[in-house]
């Protein structure tokens, strides 16, 4: 098993998000596990903040670390780099820094007891797509997906994806799309309050506490 932290040095939301947001998952990983975790950065400051942690830099090239640049992708990148074959990934975005290694491992330990080929985390929704439209000119709207439905009754069950814990076998990573899932991904569920640092108001709200 690898762990997989991937830290570009861009963020158009909070600046220089990843450093701000590194200890807090830096922290969470034990010592027996530090060997097998692996920081994929283009920011030299963050490598030397996940050498001096313990862990070991991966370079990130610049052209996949870009907005537009997929998970999928830098994960491609990073299992080419190390020859992963058959090998379990764990990959950790920082922007969770409520997340513990206890969720990490109850995440692992799901994984393996249903012998899963790759997990994701989903969090329930306060509104169903199924009420939502996309905005389109002139104060107008049209629908995501055809329905005619208008019971709140008859709306599919829905939830909102999370990569607050990403895992899957290297070998299937070709199957999964961008956002790293497939129709026969697991969802594992983490609470809808969870936080997701991409703000400076999501990182008070950590603060805060």
């Amino acid at each position: 098993m690898r762990i997989i932290i991937s830290a570009r040095a861009g963020s158009k939301g909070l600046p220089f998000k990843n450093r701000k947001l590194f200890k807090y998952t830096a922290d969470t990983i034990p010592d027996i596990m530090k060997h097998k975790t692996y920081v994929a950065t283009d920011d030299e400051e963050i490598k030397l903040m996940a050498i001096k942690a313990g862990f070991k830099a991966l370079h990130r090239p610049n052209d996949l670390s870009q907005d537009e640049t997929s998970t999928k992708a830098v994960m491609q990148h990073v299992i080419e780099q190390l020859d992963l074959k058959n090998e379990t990934v764990v990959m950790l975005y920082l922007t969770y820094p409520e997340r513990t290694w206890h969720n990490i491992n109850n995440a692992i330990s799901t994984y393996k007891s249903n012998d899963l080929r790759s997990l994701l985390c989903k969090k329930s929704l306060v509104t169903s797509p199924f009420l939502m439209l996309k905005a389109e000119p002139e104060s107008r709207g049209s629908q995501l997906f055809y329905h005619d439905l208008y019971r709140r009754q008859d709306y599919p069950e829905c939830f909102e994806i999370s990569h607050f814990i990403s895992i899957f076998n290297s070998d299937e990573l070709f199957k999964l799309n961008n956002n790293l899932y497939s129709s026969d991904t697991y969802f594992m569920e983490i609470s809808e309050k969870t936080i997701d640092v991409d703000e400076k108001k999501d990182l008070d709200r950590f603060e805060r506490g």
